[in-house]
């Protein structure tokens, strides 16, 4: 047995060890490894046209690389130390927000670099990053919390922070989404995800981690809504000698293994699920904008302050699968809390009963059900079916993973000019074999960059790779291929940089991430040729 003399000895050795492994992980986060980097000139090569394609007078270089999991960008227009900067959050298990001056010197805003863990501020952000704001040099951040809840959180320069918005129902398959501050009125928007993917809780859920942590969780509504008596039957994990029946019964947004509501009351502190969100830039005055939206995954505003959000489809998996529910743009008009279907309308705002949506028919056995159809009382719950005329403005294919998204504006660089006024949407990809129940797909979807004209609806093709597969599955020599496109800002320059999320596969609909596979491509006016070849290595970290 120690002494206490050799007790103190060993727990003061002990620390300093740790304090030393603390100080060495914080200096890691900028030296240690082949992490990000803004590349010198000469590494960005112009990427070829038979590799990615991209549209005429302009050229596709790769920008900065290393990044793990890079969810969304900003650029700094506020004249100061950080003019032109570009600031960038990566979203993984180790969220990360920080950013490059024009002149490729890295700054942190989180963590700081000179923080030691447990040690200080105990303030942690918890992933995943919903997406990133600029707005008159402050930087504002969607995440979660230690608890699962949702949070926006806005930064300074200094790292110094406070809580906009907390405690958004984002414990389920979806947190807090993309952030966009209106143009003219100083409100800051966000969307919060579904809890579940078409309203029911069940086994896809339980794979994605979150029931077992939160039991008790479920799809909360902005108003009060009557059932139409559905009821799902799953296995139950919980089952056993000790745990209860082998058999689970579940309701619409109700927690899982819980029937017993016909009537679901609005949410308590007015904060549903699947909603579109605003709030003053310094926190007061919450407003629901639109309800009833599965994930409202990218925002944007057009130089008139009109609101486009893109939507994530239902998938074909759960207790309630979905099929072929596509992606979509919407418009969303700001104060009128418009009813967009979910979980009874698709994305394209069609009746989900439609015999395109049915899932293939030994999974719509297993429902207990003959066919999909409507689960909530539209007619005493006071719903009036969105309008698709006025709403919907494009339609992407199912499981593409419509993401953030830009407007192409007057100033931008001069091979934009036929494009201006049109918006820029990202797809990430999808989400197979998670996403299809282990269904063949036909083929990859989304991993592109597509273009839309508003005024006609028509989507058009703009960045992509030629073989219409995501990098991983082409192997290009250069390896400059897209993964998984997720973001698209322009820059003070009138460049487009798109933002790639990096390699990442699904197992059990948890998302396992490649790092330093992420990277920011631009796409400007063609640069000056160079003799100095680009090492391959500052993609991989090699």
């Amino acid at each position: 047995m120690q002494n206490r003399k050799t007790f103190r000895k060993t727990v003061f050795v002990t620390t300093a060890r740790a304090a030393v492994a603390a100080l060495l992980s914080a200096a890691c986060l900028t030296g240690c490894a082949r992490g990000p980097r803004l590349l010198d000139s000469a590494e960005r090569k112009v990427i070829d046209r038979s590799i990615v394609e991209y549209p005429n007078d302009l050229a596709l270089t790769p920008y900065v690389g290393g990044l793990t999991a890079p969810v969304g960008i900003a650029f700094e227009s506020q004249d100061g130390a950080y003019k032109d900067a570009l600031l960038l959050a990566e979203g993984g298990k180790t969220p990360r927000v920080y950013g490059f001056k024009p002149d490729g010197e890295q700054f942190w805003i989180y963590p700081k670099t000179t923080q030691i863990p447990f040690f200080g501020d105990p303030f942690r952000l918890h992933g995943p990053i919903g997406g990133i704001a600029l707005h008159k040099g402050l930087i504002y951040v969607s995440h979660r919390d230690e608890t699962g809840m949702g949070v926006i959180t806005v930064f300074d320069y200094e790292g110094k922070h406070s809580t906009v918005v907390a405690d958004l129902p984002a414990r389920g398959d979806y947190g807090v989404t993309d952030l966009a501050v209106h143009p003219t009125n100083g409100r800051l928007y966000f969307g919060v995800g579904a809890a579940t993917n078409s309203g029911v809780v069940g086994l896809d859920n339980w794979d994605a981690g979150w029931v077992e942590n939160y039991p008790d969780f479920a799809d909360r509504p902005l108003t009060n809504l009557k059932l139409n008596g559905y009821r799902f039957t799953t296995p139950n994990p919980r089952g056993g000698l000790f745990g209860g029946d082998d058999i689970a019964v579940t309701a619409p947004l109700q927690a899982f293994g819980d029937s017993r509501q016909l009537r679901i009351p609005a949410s308590p502190v007015s904060k549903p699920s699947a909603a579109v969100y605003s709030v003053n830039l310094e926190g007061g005055d919450l407003r629901v904008e639109a309800h009833g939206i599965r994930l409202a995954r990218g925002l944007v505003f057009n130089e008139f302050g009109n609101l486009f959000v893109t939507n994530n489809g239902m998938e074909l998996r759960g207790t309630r699968p979905v099929k072929d529910d596509p992606d979509v743009v919407l418009r969303v008009p700001l104060g009128g809390q418009i009813w967009y279907g979910w979980p009874d309308f698709s994305t394209d705002l069609s009746a989900i009963s439609e015999s395109r949506f049915q899932p293939p028919q030994q999974m719509i056995v297993r429902t207990g059900y003959p066919e999909l159809a409507s689960v909530l009382d539209h007619e005493s719950s006071g719903l009036i079916a969105p309008d698709r005329n006025t709403l919907l403005r494009a339609v992407f294919a199912p499981l593409s993973g419509a993401a953030k998204m830009t407007f192409v504006p007057d100033n931008a660089a001069s091979g934009f000019k036929p494009f201006a006024g049109s918006l820029v949407v990202t797809l990430y990809g999808d989400r197979a074999p998670f996403a299809t129940s282990g269904h063949a797909m036909t083929g990859p979807q989304g991993y592109s960059v597509k273009r839309v004209d508003l005024d006609t609806k028509r989507v058009t093709d703009f960045v992509f790779n030629t073989r219409q597969l995501p990098a991983h599955l082409i192997k290009d020599k250069d390896r400059v291929s897209m993964e998984r496109p997720i973001d698209a800002k322009f820059g003070p320059d009138g460049a487009l940089y798109i933002v790639d999320y990096g390699y990442m596969e699904l197992r059990n609909g948890e998302e396992r991430v490649q790092s330093k596979t992420g990277r920011i491509y631009r796409l400007g006016p063609i640069p000056a040729p160079t003799t100095k070849p680009a090492p391959v290595e500052y993609l991989t970290g090699e």
